[in-house]
């Protein structure tokens, strides 16, 4: 507003400057000076100027006011918006770090449970391989007296073929008559 009113004094000085120095040479007689109508043109300009400022004085003024008041206002405006941006800012970021800890959280949760996982299934493949380990165990003692039991059989059969062999050999009739009697003496008591 201020620089209005310095633009308008400005310019009558400015035409007041170039009419005045005129005004003394047309004094001083020389007859070369400014003429009349320029001399009345410049009074014009300056009435016209007088005018236009007192007419234009309130709407130009109440415009830069209101200019003025509108600038004013988007500023604070911009600042308000700066500054809930900056809580906007500063609330995500605080989410943000929220969020990162319950990331880091859920990581190391999931590596706790996957190491106690492992170590439950470590121990149920121990537990496996000594059942296993226990049945093999028992498998082999089974076929070691499944074999032992063959084996006993098999060297009865041999002994028992043997000592007939050896018997026949060795018995002559009179031996075979006497242990027929013997036999049928001890079946005939048992009875």
């Amino acid at each position: 507003m201020n620089g209005f009113f310095r633009l308008v004094k400005a310019l009558i000085i400015g035409n007041l400057a170039l009419v005045l120095p005129a005004n003394e040479l047309w004094a001083a007689g020389s007859g070369g000076g400014i003429s009349g109508e320029v001399f009345w043109q410049s009074i014009s300009f300056v009435l016209l100027i007088i005018l236009l400022v007192r007419v234009l004085k309130k709407p130009v003024s109440s415009f830069l006011s209101k200019r003025q008041e509108e600038i004013k206002n988007s500023l604070e405006q911009a600042a308000k918006k700066e500054i809930d941006s900056q809580s906007n800012f500063t609330e995500w970021e605080k989410k943000l770090d929220v969020l990162s800890q319950e990331v880091a959280g859920i990581h190391q949760r999931i590596l706790r449970d996957g190491e106690t996982e492992r170590q439950r299934i470590i121990e149920r493949a121990k537990e496996e391989g000594d059942r296993i380990r226990k049945q093999a165990q028992v498998v082999a003692e089974q076929e070691v007296k499944k074999a032992r039991a063959e084996l006993k059989k098999e060297m009865i059969d041999l002994s028992v073929d043997l000592a007939e062999k050896l018997l026949k050999e060795a018995t002559q009739p009179k031996d075979q008559e006497r242990l027929a009697k013997e036999f049928i003496g001890k079946v005939g008591e048992l009875r």
